[in-house]
């Protein structure tokens, strides 16, 4: 009789646990983890097959709208950003669709000069909407690279700074020897 009923309370306390257990009808309608600077590199390896703007922020708001608040980025973003310095400047986020839309169409731009003229400390890159992407150089040295780095900058900056409030502010450097800080801000606050 004991164990017949050690059993029946074992069976009880186990029963949450198996309704706990994905199964894969929920792992196949979970939308494909998104990435920004996946999206990015995708711009620039075949710029007529990327996703369009409207078509990334959909992809996004899927996969974020998806997970839990505990693990919002894919893992794989969440490594490469360890640069990426987020909400800077209180009170200067820009709203995520127009950092999109820069973020775009510096990716187009292909091998285009971006410059932080020599004797500037900042120059704006792009601005659309109420956003604004901006190149740094503290020293006044001025630096060039091309415009798919900058846009790779922003890429890595929206995955690791979009806020739940639909806004994006942060800077990260371009992927190359050029050093040059790439803000993502609302439009016309500057850095300062």
């Amino acid at each position: 009789m004991v164990n017949l009923l050690t059993l029946s309370f074992a069976a009880v306390a186990l029963t949450p646990l198996a309704g706990a257990v994905p199964t894969t009808r929920d792992v196949a309608s979970a939308p494909e983890p998104f990435s920004f600077a996946k999206w990015v590199d995708e711009i620039i390896a075949k710029p007529e097959e990327a996703a369009t703007p409207p078509q990334a922020l959909d992809a996004y708001y899927a996969y974020v709208n998806s997970t839990s608040t505990d693990n919002v980025l894919p893992e794989t973003a969440s490594k490469m950003h360890k640069r990426v310095i987020c909400n800077s400047v209180v009170g200067k986020e820009a709203p995520i669709p127009d950092a999109v839309e820069c973020i775009n169409y510096l990716a187009r731009l292909n091998t285009q000069t971006c410059e932080v003229y020599r004797g500037t400390d900042q120059v704006s890159f792009i601005v659309r909407g109420n956003a604004e992407m901006i190149g740094i150089r503290p020293d006044r040295n001025g630096a060039s690279t091309i415009c798919n780095n900058v846009a790779r900058a922003g890429g890595k900056i929206m995955d690791a700074c979009s806020r739940a409030d639909n806004t994006v502010e942060g800077e990260d450097f371009t992927p190359d020897a050029a050093a040059i800080a790439v803000h993502i801000i609302r439009r016309g606050t500057g850095r300062k």
